[in-house]
């Protein structure tokens, strides 16, 4: 008995071309997620804004707690902290929980004014849209 050889493709040979695409796909997601869970787990409540925007790219998140306190990447750190941490920074997003102090705020604005910071930006929660 012959056996005849089939046309087509040899199948010793798998192609991992499709594989490749959605793993690397899958790569992109996860690295892109973890950064966006890292930056938003933070203890505070934001305030909820109906007209709020998109974060800014490329900016130092900065959150001021409920009682006063500051964190910058989970760090606790005080105003005079600032002056090397800001330094080359000319965004800063201030993520300040509702229940913190204005005064407390407006004190942080300041000294990252008069740091040369040239734009603040204040993180809100979206609010309830009515339509």
């Amino acid at each position: 008995m012959a056996l005849r050889r089939r046309h087509g493709r040899n199948r010793s040979a798998l192609d991992f071309t499709a594989l490749v695409d959605i793993a690397l796909v899958l790569v992109v997601y996860f690295v892109l997620a973890s950064q966006a869970a890292q930056s938003r787990d933070l203890p505070v409540s934001l305030p909820q804004a109906g007209t709020g925007m998109k974060p800014a790219v490329g900016t130092l998140d900065l959150v001021i707690e409920a009682g006063g306190g500051m964190t910058l990447k989970g760090k606790p750190l005080e105003v005079l902290d600032l002056a090397a941490l800001v330094k080359g920074q000319p965004k800063v997003t201030l993520l300040a929980d509702k229940q913190a102090k204005h005064g407390r705020v407006v004190e942080v604005v300041d000294a990252l004014r008069k740091l040369g910071v040239k734009e603040i930006y204040f993180a809100t929660a979206a609010g309830v849209e009515e339509w």
